[in-house]
């Protein structure tokens, strides 16, 4: 078990990153964060975490380092990139990627650091920015069973759902399904909503109706909400959810699967995101569907 004295790093301390890393200083370990976006530098030190400049002397000064980054692509840079961790003489030994990305490329990832000695769990999480406040998150992990259990408490900090899916990737495949279950639910509410509307119906004692029975659904109480209060502040961006249908409807493609759903939703989501919508919350996903709908 890892105990308070383990320092932890931080790669990605936005949306989602910065309120984990606060929920691990509330519970008393010493978080450091390299931050690569030197704009933000003031900010992230008015939140208590150590920030450490150099990337050679943050590797060197932690022993666990959590990554929540948005891109396949930044994930392999600042692991197995020419520049990467595996190439520091000095290096945390078990790395916690709570990022969405492709879970082929995290298996390729892990074989590769395996064999420099370095652990990868994989730990997607679900709850957008609320669940990452609260401590509160649905965490879906991949990797060995003996490293899981070893930094368990870091994970009961952050999150109240937290399952041990099974092997490397496998909380990535996991976070892929979630993506794809609510990204049709929205779908689904978007066209109960429309409708609703066609009919003249009040939208929100539908929903207050619906809340009762079998629709019932997070997605629901939550996105419902947004789309009836037009409140599309980001608790988990357009464009970081039609990049994770992306990569689930590109892991069915490569394994020969025809999902005419995932396809649907990602087309929907790629253009909500390329029509205005990029920095808003995913339920602005509701306006593409309205839109085709006038």
């Amino acid at each position: 078990m890892i105990s308070k004295k383990t320092k932890i790093g931080f790669i990605g301390t936005g949306i989602m990153g910065l309120p984990m890393a606060k929920n691990l200083i509330k519970s008393k370990y010493d978080v450091y964060s390299y931050v690569r976006n030197k704009n933000n530098h003031s900010f992230i030190k008015k939140n208590r975490i150590k920030i450490i400049h150099s990337i050679d002397d943050f590797y060197s000064e932690i022993d666990i380092l959590i990554l929540v980054v948005s891109e396949t692509s930044d994930v392999k840079q600042l692991l197995i990139g020419k520049d990467g961790l595996i190439a520091k003489k000095n290096k945390p030994s078990i790395i916690i990627d709570m990022s969405t990305i492709c879970p082929i490329e995290t298996i390729n990832i892990s074989k590769v650091l395996q064999k420099n000695k370095i652990s990868l769990i994989d730990a997607p999480v679900s709850g957008g920015e609320i669940g990452a406040i609260e401590g509160k998150l649905s965490i879906m992990i991949g990797g060995k069973k003996n490293i899981v259990t070893k930094i368990m408490p870091i994970f009961r900090i952050l999150g109240e759902k937290i399952t041990h899916i099974g092997g490397s990737g496998s909380g990535q495949v996991a976070k892929a399904c979630n993506q794809i279950i609510v990204a049709q639910t929205v779908h689904a509410i978007s066209e109960a909503f429309i409708i609703a509307d066609k009919f003249k119906v009040n939208k929100k004692n539908v929903r207050e109706a619906l809340l009762g029975g079998f629709a019932k659904s997070k997605a629901l109480e939550t996105h419902g909400e947004r789309i009836l209060n037009k409140n599309y502040k980001p608790g988990f961006k357009t464009k970081l959810h039609a990049k994770d249908l992306r990569i689930a409807r590109g892991i069915s493609v490569k394994k020969k699967l025809n999902l005419k759903g995932t396809n649907l939703v990602t087309q929907y989501m790629n253009e909500c995101n390329k029509n205005g919508h990029s920095e808003k919350d995913s339920s602005s996903y509701y306006l593409t569907v309205k839109e085709k709908n006038k």
